[in-house]
This record gives C-alpha cells, structure tokens and sequence, in this order.
C-alpha cells in the first residue's frame, strides 16, 4: 500500500512539474518569446504548387542560417529545430538566441520588455482591450509594469505570462496566445501580459 502511494505522490509531482512550462507546439505561424529572452519561431505555410522543391527550400534554410551564425560568431545565434513537409504545407521550426538575432534574421520589428519601456521607446498603441474587448487607457500606471511583445508581424503570439491586453489588430486565443492580423511598421500588434 506504502509504494502505491509512493508511486501516486511521484506520479502527480512529475505531472505537476510538466504543467509548470510552456510548451511550444503550434499549428499556424507563431514567435513566442521565453522567459529567458530566447525566441521560438514557428513558420507554417502553404507548400501546394507543383514546382516547389523541398530539397531546394531546405538547402537555402540551411545555408541562410549557416550565413547569419558565421557573421555574428554565434553558432547558437539561430538554430534550424525542424523543417517538415506535411499534407500540402511546409513547417519551419527554428531558436533564436536573442531577441535581437531574431530582428536581425528576419528583419522585422519585435519589441519585448515593460509596456514604460516600450512607451519611452515610442512604440504607444492607440488603443488596447481586455480579453472582454473592453476599451482601456494607454496611459494608465497599471499598465507600466506588464510586460509587452510589439510586431509587425501579422503572426500568433505566444507568451509566458498570462495575456491581459492586446492593441486592436491582435485578437486574444487563450490565456497565453493571441494572433495579430493587419499588423505593420505603421500599426504594430501589441500584447501585454503579466
């Protein structure tokens, strides 16, 4: 009886533990920025036409990562984690050191820091909801604590942290992913989360 309740109380830490990450495994195109400023990226796309050649894409993933590590000097600057032909699309699963390897890699905007430093950086959204798709002000002091995610990229965004906000062209999926459409260098997507 002692072991089975042995067994029990391991077994239920072990899955408690498992709960406590967040796990990375997205079906749609999705950067998700860790706790440890390190970026996850998800690329999914159509690979539907006849003349697409896999082997071709794969070779030029790998060559343009290659490049980008050699200049900076940084063999972990950007790392190819999967690249997989599917039912009639393409999934490219790559890390990123830094925030600023995936900036440069893909020559994007993406801000993450505090919502004060984001402001003082001049990234002000004009209007931010809640999850019920209430109006909240931009200027409030409450805000200046959460953390935020700024793109221009129309993309789904996964955080590490409970979503509490989002500007108007980001629509919230669930507690820790929300997906930015119409999002540009004129009108980035905004994500603030504790």
């Amino acid at each position: 009886m002692k072991r089975i309740l042995n067994f029990c109380l391991i077994f239920t830490i072990a899955l408690l533990a498992t709960g406590c990450g967040s796990k990375f495994e997205p079906t749609v195109s999705t950067i998700y920025v860790t706790s440890k400023g390190e970026v996850k990226s998800a690329i999914v796309e159509s690979f539907d036409k006849a003349y697409y050649d896999f082997e071709e894409l794969s070779e030029d993933v790998q060559k343009e990562v290659t490049a980008y590590c050699l200049d900076k000097n940084q063999e972990e600057a950007a790392v190819v984690e999967s690249l997989t032909l599917g039912e009639g699309e393409v999934s490219l699963f790559m890390n990123f050191q830094t925030v600023d390897d995936y900036i440069a890699f893909n020559d994007v905007l993406l801000f993450t820091g505090t919502y004060a430093e984001a402001v003082s950086e001049g990234y002000i959204p004009e209007e931010l909801y809640d999850a019920e798709g209430m109006s909240v002000p931009t200027d409030s002091e409450e805000l200046d604590k959460l953390k935020v995610i700024v793109t221009e990229e129309s993309i789904s965004v996964q955080t590490h942290g409970k979503i509490k906000y989002v500007s108007d062209n980001v629509s919230i999926v669930d507690k820790k992913l929300a997906r930015a459409f119409e999002a540009g260098k004129t009108h980035p997507a905004f994500v603030l989360y504790k």
